[in-house]
């Protein structure tokens, strides 16, 4: 028994060496479990743009995804003594950043708030509604915001693990094995969900945007 314990630490020391070897952010993760609050500066520094970018995926609100991505880094300060590199640290922080952000919208006040303010959306949850040719306006600029809010507003109405691996997949850029990681599934689940995700928007942007989709 203790020979099989002694063997399992070994690769587990294996595996921390190889990935600390490989990311350059998982040093600086384990520079700061040391007590260097520099690395963890420079960590929130790399990463807090991709955070507050992911979390406005959620919520919609620049304000509400700045402090969702305080909270986030705040996690990963006070986790830092229970760190340990099996992985991306990347990985580790879009798990966090995840939980933080479905926490979020889960919030009732959170959904109150959000449906009053989505005036585009149909009563019924079913359809997004809104019009990108009011007095018809051509202007190119003004036609893609309009697409892109009506896609947020889809967005909203997806399953919300269809949502997270399509925010990962296409707005974040991980790949699909990098998202399978996060999301603790296989990469086949992740391409079935992304899949199902381009189709379900597809269905709900199609009376509004025809030929136009590119998702």
């Amino acid at each position: 028994m203790e020979a099989e314990l002694s063997w399992g630490c070994g690769i587990c020391m294996i595996e921390e060496t190889a990935t600390e070897a490989l990311d350059p952010d998982v040093r600086l993760m384990l520079r700061f479990k040391e007590g260097d609050t520099g690395a963890f500066e420079h960590l929130f520094s790399r990463h807090t743009r991709a955070m507050i970018n992911f979390a406005y995926r959620f919520v919609r609100n620049r304000e509400l995804a700045e402090e969702l991505a305080q909270e986030i880094f705040l996690r990963v300060y006070e986790g830092a003594t229970g760190y340990q590199a099996q992985a991306k640290f990347t990985t580790w922080l879009y798990r966090i950043a995840t939980n933080v952000c479905l926490n979020e919208i889960r919030k009732p006040q959170f959904r109150a708030a959000t449906q009053s303010l989505d005036t585009g959306r149909a009563c019924d949850g079913q359809t997004v509604s809104i019009d990108i040719g009011i007095q018809g306006e051509t202007d190119k600029r003004l036609e893609q915001q309009a697409i892109s809010r009506a896609l947020r507003l889809a967005l909203d109405q997806i399953p919300e693990k269809q949502r997270v691996a399509f925010i990962l997949n296409k707005y974040q850029e991980l790949s699909y094995a990098e998202a399978a990681e996060v999301m603790r599934i296989s990469e086949k689940a992740v391409k079935s969900l992304i899949h199902r995700a381009r189709e379900a928007l597809a269905e709900k942007l199609k009376p509004l945007l025809p030929g136009l989709l590119n998702l």
